[in-house]
């Protein structure tokens, strides 16, 4: 048999360091090009596209609206051109191209999976109306965990057998970059000077409810006094800053904003924390286990899938900054507790969420989706139906 061409369709990559960006990266990257041929189309270019470009060819559409009619003659077009190329399965990211794709690409052959990644923060009564329309024209649903498996179902009306879970995927070692980081660099300093560093990646959003670990820096802030909170991400700082100055920690919060090599600043701190109020399934915390951080989480979303509460890092309700407080102070005074967790953390992020893992998972269902409809359309042929 011949390279299978596969289509991945996403409307906007703004760079491989955003969660789902980054896993699609990972995705091209890793199939076995002995067997599949992946292509990117992407609503609208990108700078870091323009600049950098992506791990296989890519087409941009050239439109990005729903509401314009000129997008679904552009897709339509190119759904035809691809169709005779050979594509009969498209991997579909993000909102937009969830609601045109299925409907459409159906029109030319060419067979739709949606990925889910989050709680679905963002449905709206009309636009859960359009997915259950259009979804109907899908063969089914990947979802990055159990927990945005059962929102899927609920909201957009998917079987539950249509919906198959696949965790991330994780690399098992990464390069350093011998270039001086400056964000090290204030790490490595704070741990000369006695820092226990509590770290958190996120950009600063509200939903990421950052605000609450700058609570709990402040509540222990007399009896953990060198308890440091580490802030990777990007966004605006300055209400974390005015809270951490009202209440007296604003030389204890360290805001170093994005990073191109977050894994070498796990490397200096001690815990590793998230305080969202959603989540679908967390880079970060399996980021942190991968570091060999015990973590303190939120238990939201796939968090506890993730995390086993008192084994290999403590689950907190959302929004319980005591809660959260009471975890961290454990860890803080017990540098063996600290050890034991991280090191268990570490184990068991490398045995669930690898690489390889996630990969031939994707890569079955694949050749389960593409027999599966060839299958409908050879029966299709003999008895003269159009196929569903």
């Amino acid at each position: 048999m011949g390279v299978t061409p596969l289509l991945y369709v996403i409307d906007y990559f703004r760079d491989p360091h955003a969660g789902t960006e980054g896993q699609l990266c990972a995705l091209v990257e890793g199939l076995d090009g002995s067997e599949f041929a992946p292509h990117l189309l992407v609503f609208e270019d990108s700078p870091w596209l323009r600049e950098k470009g992506f791990p296989c060819e890519y087409t941009v559409l050239g439109h990005r609206s729903l509401a314009s009619p000129a997008t679904w003659l552009a897709l339509a077009r190119l759904a035809r051109r691809f169709r005779r190329q050979g594509y009969r399965l498209a991997h579909v990211f993000f909102n937009d191209p969830s609601i045109i794709c299925p409907p459409l690409f159906r029109m030319f052959g060419i067979h739709t999976l949606l990925s889910r990644r989050d709680m679905g923060y963002w449905y709206t009564p009309a636009i859960k109306r359009i997915l259950r329309t259009t979804g109907r024209f899908a063969e089914g649903v990947i979802a990055n965990s159990k927990a945005v498996k059962s929102v899927t179902a609920a909201e957009e009306g998917f079987a539950e057998e249509d919906i198959h879970v696949i965790y991330n995927g994780y690399p098992d070692s990464k390069v350093r970059s011998s270039v001086v980081n400056p964000q090290t660099t204030l790490l490595e300093n704070l741990r000369k000077q006695g820092g226990l560093l509590m770290g958190l990646v996120a950009n600063i959003r509200p939903i990421k409810r950052i605000e609450d670990a700058v609570a709990c820096l402040a509540s222990l802030s007399e009896v953990v006094p060198n308890l440091n909170l580490v802030v990777i991400g990007a966004g605006d700082r300055a209400g974390l800053l005015r809270q951490a100055g009202d209440q007296g920690v604003e030389e204890r919060l360290h805001l170093l904003g994005s990073s191109d090599d977050v894994a070498a600043c796990l490397e200096y701190l001690d815990i590793g924390i998230l305080c969202s109020e959603s989540e679908g399934f967390s880079n970060a915390i399996v980021e942190y286990k991968r570091a060999g951080l015990p973590v303190v989480c939120s238990e939201v979303g796939g968090n506890p899938e993730a995390v086993s509460d008192g084994e290999d890092g403590f689950v907190y309700p959302v929004g319980n900054a005591e809660a959260l407080a009471e975890a961290v102070k454990a860890l803080a005074d017990d540098p063996d507790l600290r050890k034991r967790i991280g090191d268990l953390a570490k184990q068991n992020a490398e045995r669930e969420f690898g690489m390889d893992r996630m990969l031939e998972a994707h890569q079955s269902l694949y050749r389960t989706v593409l027999a599966r409809c060839t299958g409908r359309s050879e029966r299709s042929k003999t008895t003269g139906e159009s196929v569903g």
